[in-house]
């Protein structure tokens, strides 16, 4: 599963790694826990028998949203004597169980269970079917697409989300990960549409009387009940070959070509992660369907992954987002072996699944683009996981505390998750690193996996004891904070470096780390590489070298988790930023030449970030290392990047410049978005964000000039109306709120509902009691990424009036990621109005003090004054 619909932003747009505020290394003091109020722990669940089989018969009622079937499910007890059979059910209507031969069988309906009385007490050696006839009109799991009054243009489609826990409220089952049992689903829909489940199609049958067709298909290999899927509507097809198995893509009528750029590449990523796992790929056939309004960005359902139809793009936005459909498609293909193949027996080591997906997303980008753009992956992953640790919690990637299991799908799960994986490959050097993936693989096919399973498999391929990387990287959170120093010996021809670890280590979250880590130099035009263990928590590090280095690049491929304070001057980093062989050594020289701040440094990025020769993502790093040294060079800089004919660089420069606040700055905005704009809509969409940033009075007329204009996601309209948040004019408040309404493009609509947020504190009485009553009716939009924005929004406008909207909407909320969302605001909100509360006291007190402090004095003067007077007298 990914939630690419926040990645997929933050990778086009460069907000992620150099947008607006990203600074994750200064953030240390927001920190909080990642344990709210309420959470608890949560372990393995009892299994008294074994789901050996479940058939899915079903038809749908698409004006009542509604769906009625039966649900067989084939059972053994795992010992003698069970007598009463619990499956999980939510919000079911159920009209009869019964036993395989049509025996009725007592049953009642509890608090999301069906129990079962089986009538007698079963045995272990015989297996038992249960016939579960009811229906349902499903608030999760089960989805229906229409057309309404705000979005006439909507298609009609059924479509499924059972992760984490959701299948239960669509059929009666076992929705717990770790059981994988075979299945099969009738699924009945109007003839003229498509049925779309998982393994192979058995047969379809129509009925001409009724204008129905019934779709039959088979799953042969066990797979646990979230992974089932129903996607059913008026859908092109698209059909391609990956060696024997069958691939298909499906979307809305017409999408076609759009498929094709979206997914084209997925032959040629079921064939290398075959290869490389060393098992072929595992079903029956890989399809991919678009669906419209999906709540997730992909969902890896065994062999039918169902993805968001915003991923379909025209030819106008392939350069811009081809990279990010890459990613995606190679994130949910890779499920198919981990996460469906082996699957997480809990919630709590998610990272089975999800980390392995995002990691070899990552290693397809090796194959495909090469070791440098697999490099600033990484980069990317460690990054976002930065973010999250220093700006929200810390917690060990395995973590069994939370309310719901979405809690923990977040930047640890699968990012961190990813890198550590890359430092296991690391550690254990690529032949050691895929025979201990191959192993895991064959052992545990078909299988529930928890992380002892994959470190005893990677020990038992390798010989290698794992014990200490497991314990620091996986049951602990955080990273190393290296401090490095350098010295040369001109005497002596050696190099020291020295490196230190300044985090705080404790019992529960963070370590002092051991790591392998390398450190390069450049002597005579040839990059000399050693690599040092570290184990303690300061080390000094002594290289011969035949001369004194031009510079030194401490970890040039970035292969360790870590934060780097190294300051060696502008010399060397600016000698960094031409020669270093790697990618990650120049953009890490980049960003420390903008902490310098110098006109040389400003020179050495400014020549870097026009070097057509460069790679596209090291030039937009450049650009946004310019962004943050406010020289007028600079500025310059990027204004001359703006017309380079790379679409990356010219976005990460539209973004950079929106740092500086004078009119320069938003003329070389205002040009990207004039006439028709830039031929690059993501251009334009940072253009206008950033143009908001400039604070220049003028540029309101020209950001609400293009909102509406086309745009693949409407994001040019969203890039103008998060603009218009940060200009910090009222004027703003009636565009944004216009474009919250339903009916507006949801992009777009976010977009505005964030901008309010911003907005929010610069403005006063009416305008600002408008906004909060509008952010707080968002909370409960029918659109779920609407409801999040919303309560992100109150948070920033930060007023403590909408705790009690917030909680509540916590409490309403059917979705995880937007009660976690407004339970963590209400905290956040609460936490600073207490805060406030605290320093109004001691502000009172000082003031109090202050006051007594003037009587006192007053008194002393007339004291004073009442001892000289008699002298006065006198005179």
């Amino acid at each position: 599963m990914s939630d690419i619909d926040t990645r997929f932003f933050e990778s086009v747009t460069g907000a992620a790694c150099h947008g607006l505020d990203s600074g994750w290394g200064a953030g240390m003091a927001a920190r909080e826990p990642f344990r709210l109020t309420g959470d608890r722990p949560v372990w393995g669940r009892d299994r008294a028998y074994k789901v050996e089989h479940l058939r899915l018969d079903l038809a749908f009622d698409l004006k009542r949203r509604s769906v009625t079937g039966s649900v067989a499910i084939t059972i053994r007890p795992r010992h003698d004597g069970l007598r009463e059979a619990v499956f999980d059910a939510v919000e079911l209507d159920v009209a009869s169980v019964t036993d395989g031969d049509g025996n009725d069988l007592a049953w009642g309906l509890g608090d999301r269970t069906l129990k079962v009385n089986l009538g007698r007490a079963r045995r272990a050696s015989q297996s038992l079917t249960i016939v579960i006839s009811y229906s349902a009109t499903p608030r999760r799991g089960l989805y229906f697409n229409q057309p309404d009054e705000g979005y006439p243009q909507r298609p009609e489609q059924i479509w499924t989300q059972g992760q984490a826990e959701d299948s239960a409220c669509y059929f009666p089952c076992l929705d717990f990960p770790g059981e994988k049992f075979t299945s099969e689903a009738h699924l009945t829909v109007p003839a003229a549409w498509f049925a779309l489940s998982n393994g192979r199609l058995d047969s379809l049958k129509e009925d001409r009387r009724r204008k129905t067709k019934t779709y039959h298909w088979v799953q042969e290999r066990p797979h646990p009940a979230y992974l089932i899927t129903v996607a059913a509507g008026e859908f092109d097809e698209v059909r391609a070959k990956a060696g024997d198995v069958p691939v298909q893509y499906y979307g809305p009528p017409g999408s076609a070509p759009a498929l094709r750029r979206a997914f084209g590449r997925t032959p040629e990523m079921v064939a290398f992660f075959a290869e490389k796992i060393g098992t072929p790929y595992p079903w029956a056939k890989y399809a991919t369907v678009a669906i419209h309004d999906f709540i997730f960005g992909g969902m890896e359902n065994t062999s039918a992954t169902t993805m968001t139809d915003t991923l379909l793009h025209d030819e106008r936005a392939h350069d811009d987002v081809v990279e990010q459909c890459d990613s995606i498609t190679a994130h949910e293909l890779a499920h198919q072996w981990f996460g469906d193949l082996l699957t997480c027996r809990e919630w709590s080591h998610g990272w089975l699944n999800e980390s392995f997906a995002t990691y070899f997303d990552a290693l397809f980008v090796e194959h495909h683009r090469g070791w440098g753009a697999f490099r600033y992956d990484i980069l990317q992953n460690a990054e976002l996981y930065m973010q999250e640790d220093s700006g929200s919690y810390r917690r060990p990637i395995v973590e069994n505390v939370y309310r719901e299991p979405i809690d923990v799908f977040d930047r640890h799960l699968y990012e961190r998750g990813s890198v550590v994986l890359d430092m296991l490959r690391y550690n254990l050097g690529d032949d050691l690193w895929w025979a201990a993936i191959r192993h895991y693989v064959r052992k545990h096919a078909e299988q529930d996996v928890l992380t002892h399973d994959l470190q005893r498999a990677i020990e038992e391929a390798t010989g290698r004891n794992m014990d200490g990387f497991f314990a620091q990287w996986v049951w602990k959170g955080g990273h190393p904070e290296f401090k490095a120093t350098y010295a040369w010996d001109a005497k002596q021809r050696l190099a020291t470096v020295g490196l230190t670890q300044t985090q705080t280590p404790d019992e529960t979250l963070t370590s002092i780390y051991q790591t392998p880590i390398e450190i390069a130099f450049m002597v005579d035009g040839k990059f000399d590489r050693h690599t040092v263990q570290v184990t303690d928590a300061a080390h000094s590090f002594v290289f011969r070298l035949p001369a004194e280095p031009e510079f030194v690049s401490i970890d040039p491929a970035g292969r360790v988790l870590k934060t780097l304070d190294f300051a060696p001057g502008i010399k060397q980093l600016a000698a960094r930023l031409a020669k270093d062989p790697e990618e990650i050594g120049r953009i890490d020289a980049a960003r420390a030449l903008a902490k310098a701040g110098s006109p040389e440094a400003v020179a050495a990025l400014r020549t870097a970030a026009l070097n057509r020769d460069e790679v596209d993502f090291v030039r937009a790093e450049v650009a946004a290392a310019l962004g943050k040294m406010k020289d007028g060079a600079a500025r310059d800089a990027l204004i001359a990047a703006t017309r380079e004919p790379v679409a990356r660089v010219r976005r990460a420069a539209a973004l950079a410049l929106g740092n500086f606040r004078d009119e320069r700055a938003a003329l070389a905005l205002t040009r990207l978005l004039s006439g028709n704009g830039d031929r690059s809509y993501y251009v334009q969409m940072n253009a206008a964000q950033a143009l908001g940033r400039t604070l220049q009075p003028s540029v309101f007329e020209t950001l609400e000039g293009v909102l509406g204009r086309p745009a693949h996601n409407d994001v040019i309209t969203a890039g103008a109306l998060t603009g218009l948040g940060t200009l910090r004019d009222s004027r703003a408040v009636e565009p944004l709120l216009a474009h919250t309404r339903w009916g507006v493009h949801q992009n777009a609509r976010r977009a505005a509902t964030a901008a309010l947020g911003t907005l929010y504190a610069y403005l006063e009485g009416a305008a600002q009691v408008r906004v909060r009553e509008r952010l707080e009716e968002l909370l409960d939009d029918p659109w779920l990424r609407v409801q999040i924005a919303a309560a992100t929004a109150l948070e920033a406008a930060g007023d403590a009036k909408s705790i009690p909207a917030v909680s509540g909407a916590a409490e309403r909320a059917l979705d995880g990621r937007v009660k976690r969302t407004n339970r963590v605001v209400a905290r956040r909100l609460s936490e600073r109005a207490a805060s406030g509360k605290e320093t109004k006291a001691l502000r009172d007190e000082i003031e109090k003090l202050q006051q007594e402090n003037r009587g006192l004095a007053d008194r002393l003067t007339a004291l004073e004054a009442r001892g000289s007077s008699p002298a006065r007298n006198r005179r």
